[in-house]
C-alpha cells in the first residue's frame, strides 16, 4: 500500500521538478509568473519565479511524507493498512491535483496557456470533480482511523458510526462529483462551482449529523467521560 503511494510521490516528483526546471531556465529573473486565478478564470494574484515553480513541490513533498509515515505514526495504524484502497486513492488523488496546479503555472509562466480564461477554472474544477467521485467510490472501505475519512469525535468513537457515515458520504462525494461537473459542462463557471460548494457542504452537514446519531445508538460506542 505505503509502496504505490511512495512510487506515485517520486513520479509526480519528478515530473514537478522537470517542469520547474523548464521554467526557471526559460523565463526572465523579474518575470510576474501568474499563480491564483479566481472563479472567473481571472488572474488575481502574481509571484515570483521561486512561488511559482518551488513551493508546491515544497508541499508535494511534506504531504507525501506525511502519507508514508501515518500508518507508522496513526494510533490505529492497523486500521490505516486495512484501508489499502481509499488510502491510496486519497494520497494519488491529491498528488494529482497538485502537479495539475504546478503544471498550470509553469505552462502559465512559458506562455503555452493564456493566463485569462475559463480554461483554467474548468481544468481545475474538473480535476476535483472527478477526484471527488473517484474517492466516493472507495470511501465506504476506508477503516476507522486518524489520518483519511470523515474524522468525528463520533466516528472515532464507535466503529459502527464510522461505517454509516463512509457509506453516505462516499455517495455524497459522487454526487457531488457528478452534479459540479455537469454544471460545468451546461453552465457558467461561477455558477459550476457554487453547485459543487453547495453539494459538498451539504455531505460534510449531513456526515457529521449522521455520525452523532448512529453514535449515540451503539451500545459498543466508547465513552470517556466519568459515569
Amino acid at each position: 500500500m505505503t509502496m504505490k503511494g511512495v512510487a506515485a510521490s517520486i513520479v509526480a516528483l519528478a515530473i514537478m521538478g522537470a517542469l520547474s526546471a523548464w521554467g526557471w531556465f526559460a523565463t526572465p529573473a523579474d518575470l510576474e509568473i501568474p499563480v491564483h486565478w479566481n472563479a472567473a478564470g481571472e488572474v488575481d494574484r502574481y509571484g515570483g519565479k521561486a512561488e511559482a515553480f518551488l513551493l508546491i513541490p515544497a508541499i508535494t513533498l511534506l504531504l507525501s511524507a506525511v502519507f508514508a509515515a501515518a500508518p507508522h505514526i496513526d494510533p490505529r495504524g492497523r486500521n490505516l493498512k486495512a484501508s489499502g484502497p481509499a488510502f491510496v486513492t486519497i494520497w494519488v488523488g491529491v498528488l494529482a491535483i497538485v502537479t495539475l496546479a504546478h503544471g498550470v503555472i509553469v505552462l502559465t509562466a512559458l506562455g503555452v496557456i493564456e493566463a485569462s480564461g475559463e480554461l483554467i477554472p474548468h481544468l481545475v474544477l474538473g480535476a476535483v470533480c472527478l477526484l471527488m467521485i473517484v474517492i466516493g467510490n472507495v470511501l465506504g472501505k476506508a477503516r476507522p482511523n486518524w489520518f483519511v475519512g470523515v474524522r468525528t469525535p463520533w466516528t472515532l468513537s464507535s466503529d459502527k458510526a464510522w461505517d454509516a457515515t463512509h457509506r453516505w458520504a462516499g455517495r455524497g462525494f459522487v454526487v457531488s462529483g457528478l452534479a459540479g461537473g455537469a454544471s460545468l459542462l451546461l453552465a457558467p463557471i461561477e455558477i459550476a462551482l457554487a453547485i459543487f460548494l453547495t453539494c459538498i457542504l451539504a455531505t460534510a452537514a449531513f456526515s457529521i449529523a449522521l455520525s452523532y446519531l448512529v453514535w449515540r445508538t451503539d451500545p459498543d460506542r466508547e465513552l470517556y467521560s466519568e459515569p
